[in-house]
């Protein structure tokens, strides 16, 4: 029996150190390599705390929050660390929540009535595409609003709206990674049933979270390179 024990209890081929450290979708990968026993609890947790309705902005913080330790390597404590940022983080969610909400719905529900009048009246296509890319752009805004609030970073509405603008792909493609999980959803239900319980809410909040890191840094990186070359020109005046 030794050799059946042996199998669970020796050790793993471990981390090599002087491996440089892993990003971009390499990293995405191996975070959901890692941690997706963990990422399927998060899921059942997400979606436990989400059952009053109200509560859904605050876990979903909460599970931001949770993916944000995975993406940075950070060790996770899953029960301890969710219910903490489900309550430090509640009420800047809930507000969060509220105001997302609005600023989607409002501009999706115009967009969605001037496209109806739009067959009748083609100038109508304008105030239409007006209103969908407002709605789109709350919604860019809103997943950097929410991975701010559960990193706890202020101020969050300023942050969040420079964010969206200065680089909204990576967060816009996150945003459709979620839209392709819910749409596989329906269109394989109920094969797919358990796809909420088990998937969705976790890697698509994971997906967002690393959507937000991503355009981090690649903020950081054109900053970089515009402070290099404005160093390198001061140089060049300088040299004349």
């Amino acid at each position: 029996m030794k050799w059946f024990t042996a199998a669970f209890t020796r050790e793993g081929p471990g981390v090599d150190r002087n491996a440089p450290p892993k990003t971009g979708f390499a990293l995405l990968a191996d975070v959901v390599a890692r941690n997706w026993w963990e990422l399927v609890q998060l899921n059942l947790l997400t979606l436990l705390f989400s059952l009053p309705v109200v509560t859904l902005p605050a876990a979903l913080v909460a599970a931001a929050r949770i993916c944000g330790l995975m993406l940075a390597d950070t060790p996770v404590y899953l029960g301890r660390d969710f219910l903490e940022a489900f309550r430090s983080r509640f009420r800047a969610a809930t507000l969060l929540g509220l105001g997302a909400t609005a600023a989607m719905v409002l501009p999706a529900w115009s967009a969605a009535i001037f496209l109806e009048a739009a067959r009748d009246n083609i100038l109508l296509a304008l105030p239409f595409t007006v209103s969908a890319s407002v709605a789109l752009f709350a919604a860019i805004a809103s997943a950097y609003a929410l991975v701010l609030v559960a990193r706890g970073e202020r101020p969050v509405l300023k942050r969040a709206l420079l964010g969206a603008l200065a680089k909204p792909l990576p967060v816009l493609a996150a945003l459709g990674v979620v839209g392709l999980l819910w749409a596989l959803h329906a269109l394989f239900y109920p094969a797919s049933i358990f796809m909420p319980v088990l998937i969705n809410f976790s890697f698509g909040t994971l997906a967002v979270t690393f959507g937000v890191d991503q355009a981090a840094v690649r903020r950081l990186a054109s900053e970089g390179a515009n402070a290099g070359e404005t160093c390198a020109g001061g140089s060049a005046q300088s040299a004349r």
